[in-house]
């Protein structure tokens, strides 16, 4: 059998030559014009065909199966003039440049069509264009990082729709994606477990990143387990094979301060590479005092005209300040008249929303190195094989007094009180207390290597571009727990009684150790094949197959002197097996229109081992006794129905839509714990998840540009098993997850005269109100803010100013424990001098 696999894979790579044997290759250089600088991304055509390719990161193209004769040739590249160029096709025919006039057009919006070819390839692993992919997608590009000087994720994706970004617990980043949460992170195409883990991780600044994409819906059939509503790949800046330097100095509202430095060039001939480094701290809206520090550097070998080596390693040592909100009351509230003076969830006037009540001992601290080697070999224009390797170790260290509570009494010597059945509780909403302070700390080690190959072939005359692929996954996890307060939190400061107004925040010394670990490791293999498959000029399927061994080995330790383990349990497995698949097609009856659809399938393992603790409920309600060492809960799995538009008239119009239908199966949830303390988990029902985006890029004039997006979306609970430890929630929504979801911006630069460099911009982004629970008793009011950015450059210098909620819109950004809400940041400022050469 395997020779007669070699045999078989030598009589295709025979077939698979001597049809490109057959036709003629074009290749060239696209480049800024007056200037060395190679323009990476910019998409060339054979106009009335539907060939073309993108340039690499020298600015190189290539193109192929054209017979001889003369053709139209368009290059378009976002904020450069387009070409149009007749060129004659021969067999000895010289190497094409093309030089593309700059428009200095500063601001761009999401979704740039000069920058399509290169997403596909990087998200999706296509090199095709998007308009020929059954899938939708957003990417929010550098540049308008840079102008609207945003430096996190979540900032940054006030400007996709499909997702809502929050910060949780002062530094912890989280995402839902169309109503899921626990996404799939990537960075540079390599997955980041944290988030998938335990559902939220903190993610250092963007100075080193040159785009952020997004993939909706669920994407197992190329990254495997847990895609549900998404991913988010972040791409990193790549090295320059000519001179290319910044430089930044911000300054901001709350003494917030930002240095950034990146420089790339050539070594030698062969080598280049790329370096970025920045630094920032400040005191924040509500005192948090956060500090970054970062760094990144890549390096580019091409060994020979088929073979390169890419090497990437950064590094980030960030702290945060703690945040656990500001706590809303939890029952209606009466005073000594019987007036009813607050519902439950609202917070009582007496707060002010600058103020943060956490212990002063509090942290977050993020440590992370990770580095990555690419090899990549193209055997000829259509085929390559490439290996990809990464490694990341990281460290998560955090302590806070999370919740806040009211003092109560049985006896009146509080002037307000609730109703606790048909007795009277007395509140205090003068003073609350610290009740639940949180000690925990990750270190996770995680070693990847994506092996997958790429071609083209033909059947008849039905055209295959393929990647098939090979991946391994190996995760090391220790999760450290300080959970048991009085031992392993403890001081005098414990349980401390802060006064709501003008309070003394440090109250006694804290100190925290860990008692107990969970260790986890884990193995996935995973196999899969993508064919994008063109019957047509007008008609392309994307077929896609993978399936996943996923293995978890846990137990559990006791920690002695710090972090030494002690103790070990015996080790128990779980492993899921799965099958993924996703089949979509396209349909373009004119050249600037695709319609597609497509269906697609994921699934989730379940990470739990049996512990004779714990009470498990069945899909039904009822009790039962899992196996020791066998899987608990069966994976999460379901699948997503998409129809879609993708529409690009010439310069002026980029319009994509989507409508959407995701359904999840076999949830599992904590159902709280037994009067004997033994907590109760269940797999208790399904969720879905409908709606429908639309994102737009304007340019109706030079100089001009309005890029605006809508979301809409409702996740609800559709099934939920009764038990007697929970209430149905059946029919209510997802948390953190709003309705409708809207934003819009206007970028004007000047063209002419006095003003010619000057540049501005208007936007507005709304929210609309989303629950904070399950239950849906406590939600956070919709709000919309406006933003304003002007900037000017002079020359190689540059000066920004960006002012956010120009309106000063009191709105609470999150929330902790359900009821303890965020506030948002009121209205502030940043200043940004630099250079760019």
């Amino acid at each position: 059998m395997q020779r007669m696999n070699y045999v078989l894979f030598g009589l295709f790579m025979l077939v698979s030559q001597s049809l490109l044997a057959q036709s003629l290759t074009i290749s060239g250089l696209v480049k800024e014009q007056g200037s060395p600088q190679p323009l990476i991304g910019a998409n060339v055509y054979i106009d009335g065909t539907n060939l073309g390719a993108a340039t690499n990161q020298n600015g190189e193209f290539s193109i192929t199966n054209l017979k001889v004769g003369e053709y139209e040739i368009s290059v378009s590249y976002s904020g450069y003039t387009k070409i149009n160029k007749i060129v004659k096709i021969s067999r000895d025919m010289p190497r094409l440049i093309f030089e593309m006039e700059n428009q200095q057009t500063l601001l761009k919006g999401t979704n740039v069509s000069a920058q399509r070819i290169r997403q596909a390839e990087s998200s999706l692993k296509l090199a095709a264009p998007l308009k020929d992919i059954p899938l939708t997608t957003s990417s929010v590009d550098r540049d308008l990082l840079d102008q609207l000087q945003v430096n996190n994720v979540n900032d940054a994706l006030k400007y996709a729709t499909g997702i809502k970004p929050k910060m949780n617990y002062g530094g912890f980043q989280t995402f839902s994606m169309r109503g899921f949460g626990a996404p799939v992170i990537m960075l540079d195409g390599a997955r980041d477990e944290r988030m998938n883990l335990s559902n939220s991780a903190p993610l250092t600044s963007l100075a080193a990143v040159e785009r952020i994409e997004f993939v909706k819906g669920p994407a197992s059939v190329l990254y495997g387990h847990s895609a549900v509503g998404g991913i988010l790949n972040v791409v990193r800046k790549q090295p320059t094979k000519y001179f290319r330097g910044n430089f930044t100095a911000s300054y901001g509202s709350w003494e917030a301060k930002r240095m950034t430095l990146g420089l790339g060039n050539r070594i030698t001939d062969k080598l280049s590479y790329r370096f970025d480094a920045s630094l920032s701290s400040q005191e924040g809206w509500r005192d948090n005092g956060n500090k970054t520090a970062n760094a990144y550097l890549a390096l580019d070998y091409e060994i020979d005209d088929k073979n390169k080596l890419e090497f990437r390693m950064g590094a980030n040592d960030d702290f945060y300040g703690t945040e656990t909100g500001l706590p809303s009351v939890k029952y209606d509230i009466y005073d000594a008249d019987d007036k009813l003076v607050y519902q439950k969830g609202d917070l009582p006037e007496n707060f002010d929303r600058k103020q943060r009540y956490n212990d002063p001992e509090d942290f977050l601290k993020h440590e992370n190195v990770n580095a990555s080697v690419k090899y990549t070999h193209e055997f000829n224009d259509e085929s390559k094989l490439q290996f990809h390797s990464t490694y990341s170790d990281d460290l998560i260290d955090y302590f806070s007094t999370e919740e806040l509570s009211y003092l109560t009494s049985i006896s009146d010597i509080y002037a307000n009180y609730y109703m606790k059945g048909s007795e009277k509780m007395f509140i205090s909403l003068d003073t609350i207390q610290r009740t639940f302070p949180l000690r925990f700390s990750h270190e996770t080690q995680t070693y990847q290597n994506d092996i997958d190959y790429s071609s083209s072939f033909k059947t008849g005359v039905i055209k295959h571009k393929y990647t098939a692929g090979y991946y391994f996954m190996y995760l090391d996890r220790t999760c450290f727990k300080g959970y048991n307060v009085g031992v392993d939190v403890k001081g005098d400061g414990l349980f401390a009684k802060v006064a709501v107004e003008n309070p003394t925040l440090n109250q006694g010394n804290l100190s925290t150790s860990f008692s107990g670990a969970s260790l986890y490791r884990e193995y996935v293999n995973g196999f899969y094949f993508q064919d994008l498959i063109e019957v047509s000029e007008k008609v392309k399927f994307l077929a896609g197959l993978r399936f996943d061994h996923f293995k978890v080995n846990m137990r559990s330790a006791k920690v002695d002197l710090g972090r030494h383990l002690t103790d070990k349990s015996e080790e128990t497995s779980m492993v899921n097996k799965s099958f993924s698949y996703r089949l979509g097609g396209v349909y373009q009856p004119i050249e600037s229109l695709s319609v597609y659809a497509s269906y697609s399938s994921f699934f989730k393992p379940k990470r739990s081992s049996f512990n004779a603790n714990y009470v498990y409920l069945n899909k039904d309600g009822k009790e039962f006794f899992p196996e020791d060492g066998k899987e608990v809960y069966e994976p999460e799995n379901g699948y997503q129905f998409e129809a879609g538009i993708k529409y690009d008239y010439k310069s002026f119009l980029n319009l994509n839509a989507s409508a959407y239908y995701i359904k999840k199966n076999n949830i599992v949830q904590s159902l709280g714990k037994t009067d004997d303390g033994r907590r109760v988990y269940g797999q208790i029902g399904m969720v879905d998840s409908k709606g429908f985006d639309i994102e737009a890029l304007l340019r109706p004039t030079e100089g001009l540009s309005i890029t605006t997006g809508y979301g809409f979306n409702i996740a609800k609970y559709r099934q939920f098993s009764a038990n007697d430890y929970i209430n149905s929630t059946a029919g209510n929504d997802l948390t953190f997850n709003p309705r409708n979801q809207v934003y819009a911006w206007a970028f004007y630069q000047v063209q002419k005269g006095t003003l010619k460099s000057f540049n501005m911009g208007l936007g507005a982004n709304y929210s609309d109100k989303m629950f904070t629970d399950s239950n849906n008793e406590y939600e956070l009011d919709g709000y919309c803010l406006f933003d304003a950015a002007l900037g000017y450059m002079f020359d190689k210098t540059f000066v920004k100013l960006k002012i956010n909620n120009i309106l000063n819109k009191e709105y609470e950004s999150s929330s902790v424990y359900s009821n303890q809400y965020v506030p948002g940041q009121e209205r502030n400022f940043v200043l940004t001098v630099g250079l760019k050469l």
